[in-house]
């Protein structure tokens, strides 16, 4: 059996193969050095990850051992496919919620979907706010003073308000769709 692993003597990795099994041990086919190699074990978590009100129950493959920590980004299998979700919640084995976890204490990721974000908007048309949703790449820039067309009209970006609540409204200050709670623009015509 041959596995392709870092070898300290070639400084890269290359072809092992498989010489002692009860022993894990392999040979670099490069420089003939041995080397002894304990797969991680990888473990399967049930995750749930949200966009809007809609969730979806997929799951993460991490290795045991690994640290999970909430705010951390991480790839998710879904029925159709993978998702990119931020973590929210770390569902621990005692039914216990925590923010830091190995991945074979945790029972459930919570998610929140940052590959495709619902962006909130309120537009000022003189004295009429009108709220608006664009669905929006999350990695999508805004940036206060930027004009955008929607619905036939032209509004400009005036604050942003951040999902840590921070404030954004000096011209030029940027944030990424998935960091947003809502933009605040004006109508121009």
């Amino acid at each position: 059996m041959k596995k392709i692993i870092y070898c300290d003597t070639c400084k890269e990795e290359t072809e092992h193969v498989l010489i002692r099994e009860d022993k894990n041990l392999y040979q670099c086919e490069v420089c003939n050095s041995v080397v002894e190699y304990v797969p991680e074990k990888e473990i399967e978590i049930r995750a749930v990850i949200s966009k809007g009100g809609e969730s979806e129950v997929g799951k993460l493959k991490a290795k045991e051992g690994e640290l999970l920590e909430k705010g951390e980004e991480v790839v998710i299998e879904v029925e159709d496919g993978f998702r990119v979700g931020e973590i929210t919640s770390l569902e621990l084995e005692n039914g216990k919620r925590s923010e830091v976890a190995r991945a074979e204490k945790v029972k459930t990721i919570w998610l929140r979907d940052v590959g495709e974000v619902f962006v909130k908007f309120s537009l000022h048309k003189g004295p009429v706010t009108t709220p608006y949703i664009i669905n929006s790449p999350g990695e999508t820039e805004f940036m206060v003073g930027e004009v955008l067309n929607i619905e036939k009209g032209r509004y400009k970006i005036t604050r942003m308000k951040l999902l840590d609540g921070r404030l954004l409204k000096k011209p030029g200050q940027r944030a990424k769709a998935k960091e947003i709670k809502r933009i605040y623009a004006i109508y121009l015509g």
